[in-house]
């Protein structure tokens, strides 16, 4: 059960406004429980969309290489919301569902080119806060350019505080994205 109350009707007109712009992008599936939960505090709301569509929009880093991380953290996390989200976002940008499916061994999975795995490798250094990080950082530069990994680094930072904002609050999942969950998920 959640943790707080989800704002289902807007009261403000700013915060009808944004409701509107969140509907209008969220391909069909309105207005989603983390909006609905991050509500009680608008002027947070609004600046962590602001920075929601510069991550999802307008990186140079490619978007498949941003969604394998942002899987893997959350599948590493067991944070379904995010997981099941992301798996549409994934699928949208080229991540395959044999991916998906090899996620928990990609260091020994054909699934994956050299570069994925390194992006997996380096998405669990950061997400455990490893020393490695720094190293994995490095040999990431072999095939990426300083701001892409800059990029892949705040993403993967980003969705690891979505993880400590959904999994303590315990914002529930919608009902139409719960079957994009693999068989056996266990959050």
């Amino acid at each position: 059960m959640a943790a707080v109350t989800l704002v289902e009707k807007p009261e403000s007109p700013e915060l009808k406004e944004f409701y509107n712009r969140i509907e209008g992008a969220s391909q069909g599936m309105g207005v989603l429980n983390v909006f609905k939960t991050m509500a009680h505090s608008p002027d947070l709301m609004q600046a962590w969309w602001g920075m929601m569509v510069v991550l999802l929009s307008r990186l140079k880093l490619d978007p498949r290489l941003r969604e394998l991380a942002i899987l893997r953290l959350f599948q590493i996390r067991h944070c379904d919301y995010g997981y099941a989200h992301h798996v549409r976002i994934g699928k949208q940008n080229g991540v395959t569902d044999e991916q998906l499916a090899a996620m928990d061994s990609y260091s020994s999975s054909d699934a994956f080119s050299d570069l994925d795995k390194q992006v997996l490798e380096y998405t669990d250094a950061v997400t455990n806060l490893e020393d490695r990080s720094k190293e994995l950082a490095a040999g990431l530069r072999e095939h990426l350019s300083e701001q892409e990994v800059v990029e892949l680094t705040f993403c993967i930072a980003n969705w690891n505080l979505m993880v400590h904002l959904l999994l303590p609050l315990e914002i529930e999942l919608e009902e139409p994205v719960k079957e994009l969950l693999p068989d056996g998920w266990e959050a």
